[in-house]
């Protein structure tokens, strides 16, 4: 590969943002930033990355180098390894879609934070477990999506001491203006990308506050990486009916809503098998056919049982498991049926 390729390929991949992806927890420090290495175990940063050579250089135990070293120490590959990894440069530049804007390093480390925090708030928090627990979620599922608790007074004192910026947390819809915490007094659910934060939701424990709220940021497909390049992929609303999904083990994705724009199912496209788990009502079943005349012949609809609004719903039932399985195993009959009638 020509020189101008990897250069290419530095520039479009910044040591700061790719450290990130990888766990590293970095803060900013006038034109650098510093961190705690990951090639060696310690409680005090000594790695510093430079912004202005695009290179990393931790003073404990001495390593060094650019993105490229950075990701074959991390990963343990060799240099053409970390090329293709890293994406091939040689192409033209590519094009960010105004309604999916790249996250900056600061907003990954102000997410990344406001997750952990919340995260072990959570842990410490017996009545939001005990929510949890009543819903089907136990702490298995609580550690996996690392669901967390904000409690209305931890986050800015957090952020603050992290150097990490409070005026960006109000924009992403984390604080107010005042420094309170919009997401009080609920369980937050998180969008992992890679292993780190991309966006979150919060779920009121007091049913009689608005019911969910987001980040300002814009609102993801909830599940994505777990449905990605996926055979078959179970489609549902809600983030509590995603959570239920992860707890049965499928390879489940939620809409966050009723309605998608076509170009946000891009990711359907490899699918065999499309399965579309909406609410058990008119809305919901309105758009679950929507959804699967846009998909066409794979998509099929699992109809909930009577009295059953939603997945999460089912999943509080004694036998709300097996019950889903059988009503699973029932529709892929249907559609085995159908299928051999139509050869004949």
């Amino acid at each position: 590969m020509a020189s101008a390729d990897v250069d290419l390929i530095k520039r479009r991949n910044p040591l700061e943002r790719v450290m990130a992806a990888h766990g590293v927890k970095l803060q900013r420090r006038g034109g650098r930033f510093v961190g705690c290495c990951p090639f060696h175990q310690e409680q005090h940063p000594s790695l510093v990355v430079y912004q202005d050579t695009r290179s990393f250089y931790c003073f404990g135990c001495r390593a060094s180098g650019d993105v490229i070293d950075f990701v074959r120490r991390k990963e343990g590959i060799d240099f053409k390894e970390a090329l293709r990894r890293l994406g091939d440069g040689a192409g033209p530049e590519p094009q960010r879609k105004i309604t999916d804007p790249r996250l900056t390093v600061d907003d990954h480390l102000i997410l990344a934070a406001a997750c952990d925090l919340y995260h072990e708030a959570l842990l410490q928090h017996g009545p939001a477990l005990r929510y949890l627990e009543g819903r089907g979620i136990g702490i298995p599922i609580v550690r996996r999506c690392r669901l967390g608790y904000s409690d209305g007074r931890s986050l800015r004192p957090f952020l603050q001491r992290h150097r990490l910026s409070l005026r960006r947390a109000a924009q992403m819809g984390l604080l107010r203006k005042d420094g309170s915490e919009i997401l009080a007094g609920r369980v937050i659910i998180p969008e992992l990308r890679g292993g780190q934060c991309a966006w979150m939701a919060g779920r009121a424990l007091d049913e009689r506050r608005l019911k969910y709220l987001g980040l300002s940021l814009p609102k993801p497909i909830l599940g994505y990486e777990r449905v990605r390049g996926q055979h078959r992929v179970f489609v549902t609303e809600g983030a509590f009916d995603y959570l239920t999904g992860v707890n049965w083990n499928l390879s489940i994705c939620a809409l966050l809503g009723t309605h998608v724009r076509a170009e946000r199912l891009v990711f359907l496209q490899r699918a065999r098998e499309v399965v579309l788990i909406f609410d058990n009502d008119g809305p919901g079943q309105d758009a679950a056919a929507d959804l699967a005349s846009t998909v066409g012949d794979r998509a099929q609809i699992l109809r909930l049982p009577e009295g059953v609004k939603d997945l999460s719903e089912l999943a509080t039932h004694p036998d709300g498991r097996a019950s889903f399985f059988q009503l699973l195993r029932d529709l892929r009959g249907a559609g085995e049926e159908v299928g051999h009638a139509s050869a004949q």
